[in-house]
């Protein structure tokens, strides 16, 4: 089981940033089961679906309301087409892995990363990092890859 907070949502990845990190467009529909900006009551289940358009490896990474960065999911090797985190084949001692909406209320920020090959700096994302350490460190996350790609997006937990 996998603990969720909330930050408030930043700007996604921009148009310069895309050019500048050599972004292609790997990534499609990736938002939580309830849409982007859906609301979560508290110890409520959230999924988070998206699209490959090309076999891969994803990250998905969150940024707490403090800034704290938790990387939910590494190096997942997926094949194209669609799929839904947790993965139905993720399992713990209660069975299903879930990820279950906590405290603190409002919005939570999530970005998935796309690489052609499995990234190797697992140091990366680790403490409280502001808006533009964490783009710094999703640069770094990408850097060794050919092909790379991130999509990001929201949801707000709520009473």
């Amino acid at each position: 089981m996998l603990l969720l907070g909330a930050c408030a949502p930043q700007p996604g990845i921009s148009d310069n940033q895309r050019r500048e990190w050599g972004l292609q467009p790997i990534i499609g529909n990736f938002a939580p089961d309830r849409g982007e900006g859906g609301k979560y009551k508290l110890r409520e289940r959230v999924f988070f679906s998206f699209t490959l358009s090309q076999p891969g490896y994803v990250t998905l990474v969150t940024m707490d309301s403090d800034s704290t960065t938790v990387v939910l999911e590494r190096n997942v090797q997926l094949p194209a087409g669609r799929h839904t985190f947790p993965l139905a084949t993720d399992r713990n001692a209660q069975g299903q892995a879930t990820y279950l909406v906590v405290p603190p209320l409002g919005p939570s920020r999530f970005r998935l990363l796309y690489t052609s090959t499995p990234a190797t700096n697992r140091e990366l994302f680790r403490g409280k990092l502001s808006n533009e350490e964490f783009n710094r460190h999703t640069q770094a996350y990408l850097s060794e890859a050919p092909v790379r790609d991130v999509a990001e997006t929201w949801m707000e937990a709520v009473q």
